[in-house]
C-alpha cells in the first residue's frame, strides 16, 4: 500500500511540473506572432499557426496543473520530467512546422527537436523562402535549448523545488555556480548569455547582415545550434557577395567559442579573474585538441582547389570550431571532396569530444575524456608502488570525489555503449554504410548536426529511422541516464 501511495505521489509530482512547464511554452510559442505581424505574414501564413500551439500548450498546461498535485521533487522525478518534458515539447514545438508547411508531423517533430536539442540538423528545404516568423521560431527553440527550457521555467515557477531540476541540465550551465546563492546564479547566467547574443547580433548586423538574419544568426550562434535562415547556411553570405564575409565568418567563429566555453570561467574573466580562464586544463586541451586538428583539416585540404592559401585556412577554422562547439554550422558539406578521409574522421572525433562542461555545448565534454585520461594514469601510478602508498586523483589542484567519478564513468560508459548500439541500430534501419551510420549517431547523440549523411538522405528515411534519430537527438541532449531512469520502476516506487 505505501508503495502504490509513493508510486502516485511520484506520477503526480512529474505531471505537475510539467503543467508549469507546458504554460511557460506556450508563451513562448506566442512570441513569433510579433515577427508574423512585423513582416506583414498574416495573409499568407496565418495567426493560427501560432496560436493553436499555444492554446494547446496552455491548455495542456492547466489541466495538469488542476489535475495533478505537487509533493517532494526527488532526483528520480526530476529526471523523469526531463526526458518526458524533452519529449512532449518537442511535439507541441512540431506544431507549427506541421501547420504551416507541406511536411509530415514526423519530420516537423525531428526540427523541434533539432532546435530544442540545438543539433542543428534540418529536413526542410527552400528556407530563403520560408515566413520570417517560423525562421524566428527555429531560432529562439535553440536559444532557449541551449541553457535549458525546463530550468528556467521551472526555477521561476518554483524556487524551493529547481535543485534537482537544475542537476538534470548540469551539463549545460550548473556545473558549477556563478554565485553562492542558486538564483543569483541564475540570473548572472542568464544576464550573460542575454549580453553575448546581443553582442552578437549588433556586430553581425554592423558587419553587413540584414537586422532579421542578424538576430536568427545570434540566437543560433551563441546557443551552439546551428540553425540558419539560408539553405547555403553560413556560405549563403560569401556566395551572396557579401562585402565582410570573412568577417561575418570570423564573428561566427568568436561567438561559437564562447558559446562552448564554460559559463563560469567567462563570469570570472569579466570579473578580472583572467587567471583562472588560463589555469583550467580543460579549456587548455580543448584548444590543443582544436589546433591539432586544424593543422590535419588544413594539411588534408584540396590540393586542386583554386582558394588561396588564406581562404584555406579561413575555411579550417570555421569548420574545426563549428564542429569543436558541437554548434554546427558549414559552408561547405562534410561529404565535400574538399575535406580529406583523414579531415573527416578527425571531425568525427571533435563531434564526439565536444566543448566544455557548463557550456551550451554538446558532446561527451571535454573534461570527461581528461578524467578517463587521468583515472588511467592513476591506475598505472598506484600498479607501480607498495601498498602502503597513497595516491589521491586530482583534477586542477582539486581532488576528485567519488561519485562525481562514479557519475562521469557511468555518463562515459553509457554514452560510448549508445554510439556503437546506435551505429548497428542506423545501420539496419536505414540501409546506411558503416562509417555513415556512424558519423550520423555521433552527430545526433552529441547535438552536432552535420555529419557524412546530407540532410536530403535523413528526409528520406522510413519512420523507423526517423524516430531512432529522434531519440537520439534527445538522449544527448539529457546525456541518457535520464532516458535509462525514466524506464526503472524504482523511479517511480521511491
Amino acid at each position: 500500500m505505501l508503495v502504490e501511495e509513493t508510486t502516485v505521489k511520484r506520477v503526480s509530482t512529474v505531471f505537475h511540473y510539467l503543467g508549469i512547464v507546458c504554460l511557460g511554452f506556450a508563451v513562448l510559442q506566442a512570441l513569433p506572432l510579433l515577427v508574423s505581424a512585423l513582416f506583414a505574414e498574416t495573409v499568407r501564413f496565418p495567426m493560427r499557426i501560432y496560436v493553436i500551439p499555444a492554446a494547446a500548450a496552455a491548455a495542456l498546461g492547466t489541466a495538469l496543473l488542476t489535475a495533478f498535485r505537487p509533493h517532494r521533487l526527488s532526483a528520480g522525478a526530476a529526471m523523469a520530467v526531463a526526458a518526458i518534458g524533452w519529449i512532449g515539447l518537442s511535439a507541441l514545438g512540431a506544431l507549427p512546422y506541421w501547420i504551416a508547411l507541406d511536411v509530415s508531423y514526423l519530420d516537423a517533430l525531428i526540427e523541434a527537436v533539432s532546435g530544442l536539442t540545438t543539433t542543428g540538423v534540418t529536413v526542410l528545404h527552400g528556407l530563403d523562402g520560408l515566413p520570417h516568423s517560423l525562421l524566428f521560431w527555429r531560432a529562439l527553440t535553440q536559444w532557449v535549448g541551449g541553457l535549458g527550457i525546463f530550468t528556467l521555467f521551472l526555477t521561476v515557477a518554483l524556487r524551493g523545488e529547481s535543485h534537482s531540476l537544475l542537476a538534470v541540465e548540469a551539463h549545460t550551465a550548473f556545473s558549477q555556480r556563478l554565485s553562492p546563492g542558486l538564483f543569483a546564479s541564475l540570473r548572472k547566467l542568464w544576464l550573460l548569455y542575454v549580453c553575448m547574443t546581443v553582442a552578437c547580433g549588433v556586430v553581425l548586423w554592423l558587419e553587413g547582415m540584414s537586422p532579421f538574419d542578424a538576430v536568427a544568426h545570434a540566437l543560433s550562434t551563441v546557443s551552439t545550434g546551428g540553425f540558419s535562415t539560408h539553405d547555403a547556411n553560413i556560405g549563403y553570405f560569401r556566395a551572396a557577395g557579401y562585402q565582410h564575409a570573412a568577417a561575418i565568418e570570423a564573428t561566427i567563429v568568436l561567438f561559437m567559442l564562447l558559446g562552448a566555453t564554460s559559463f563560469l570561467l567567462l563570469w570570472n574573466l569579466l570579473r578580472g579573474r583572467a587567471r583562472r580562464l588560463f589555469a583550467n586544463s580543460e579549456l587548455r586541451i580543448w584548444f590543443l585538441l582544436m589546433i591539432a586538428a586544424g593543422i590535419i583539416v588544413w594539411i588534408g585540404a584540396d590540393a586542386s582547389s583554386s582558394e588561396s592559401t588564406l581562404r584555406k585556412l579561413g575555411e579550417t577554422v570555421f569548420h574545426v570550431a563549428s564542429i569543436g562547439t558541437s554548434t554546427g554550422f558549414t559552408t561547405r558539406a562534410l561529404a565535400d571532396p574538399w575535406f580529406s578521409d583523414a579531415a573527416r574522421l578527425i571531425l568525427i572525433a571533435l563531434t564526439i569530444i565536444g566543448g566544455c562542461i557548463g557550456s551550451t555545448a554538446g558532446g561527451l565534454k571535454v573534461v570527461r575524456i581528461t578524467l578517463l585520461t587521468r583515472l588511467t594514469t592513476h591506475q598505472l601510478r598506484r600498479s607501480t608502488r607498495t601498498p602502503h602508498e597513497r595516491t589521491v586523483l586530482m583534477h586542477d589542484g582539486a581532488v576528485i570525489s567519488r561519485p562525481y567519478m562514479d557519475h562521469t564513468l557511468a555518463v562515459s560508459f553509457t554514452w560510448a555503449a549508445y554510439l556503437v548500439l546506435g551505429s548497428i541500430i542506423t545501420a539496419l534501419v536505414t540501409g546506411q554504410g558503416a562509417l555513415t551510420s556512424a558519423s550520423a549517431t555521433a552527430s545526433a547523440l552529441s547535438n552536432v548536426g552535420p555529419s557524412l549523411m546530407p540532410p536530403e538522405m535523413l528526409a528520406a528515411f522510413n519512420s523507423a529511422g526517423k524516430l531512432w534519430y529522434i531519440l537520439t537527438m534527445i538522449a544527448g541532449r539529457l546525456e541518457i541516464l535520464p532516458l535509462l531512469l525514466l524506464l526503472s520502476r524504482r523511479t517511480w516506487k521511491r
